[in-house]
């Protein structure tokens, strides 16, 4: 499982959005809350981007492997946060389009520029297909192979750092919207 804590920068507390809305009681949480939840809706959509542009992976199969769960805490008196947690299991090889050959064994690119090569691996079409390899010198056991999980790739630097300046981009921008729709 992967996650995004995002503290609310320069917004530790409620203090600086309290001391704006101060003659509307209960709306400096009501804006923060609102902000924050929208900033998390478009980092899903961020994460798909940032990790179909890294990774080799349809934005399809990134959509249908992991699960978002989204969480804002705070109050008046404690720090903000918003918490994205991707959750996802490992990846079959057959989502990265590998090359597969009977005298070189298979090759694969998990995340793009890097090349991945298994000499004693095979194919299997059989019973939903799959990448397995040898696990001892006889025919069997074999065990199947399979590539990085969709948290893994978000906890990438290259994904993790771009998707966490995006989110908080976002979720300043909508901050100054709900302030200036809370005071007009």
């Amino acid at each position: 499982m992967s996650v995004i804590d995002l503290s609310v920068n320069g917004l530790s507390s409620l203090d600086y959005v309290n001391s704006i809305l101060y003659e509307f009681p209960g709306k400096a949480m009501q804006a923060t809350y609102r902000a924050a939840k929208r900033a998390s809706a478009a980092g899903k959509t961020e994460a798909r981007r940032y990790v179909t542009k890294t990774y080799n992976i349809k934005a399809g199969t990134f959509n249908n492997n992991t699960t978002t769960t989204i969480k804002v805490l705070g109050g008046g008196s404690g720090a903000t946060k918003v918490m994205i947690k991707y959750s996802g299991q490992l990846l079959n090889l057959l989502e990265f389009k590998p090359k597969v050959s009977r005298t070189d064994g298979v090759r694969y690119v998990a995340k793009r520029g890097t090349e991945h090569h298994l000499r004693h691996a095979f194919d299997v079409p059989r019973y939903g297909g799959g990448i397995y390899e040898r696990v001892g010198k006889p025919r069997f056991p074999i065990r199947i192979k399979l590539g990085p999980s969709t948290p893994h790739m978000l906890s990438d630097n290259d994904v993790a750092e771009p998707l966490g300046k995006r989110i908080m981009e976002i979720f300043n921008k909508r901050l100054v919207h709900e302030i200036d729709r809370i005071l007009k």
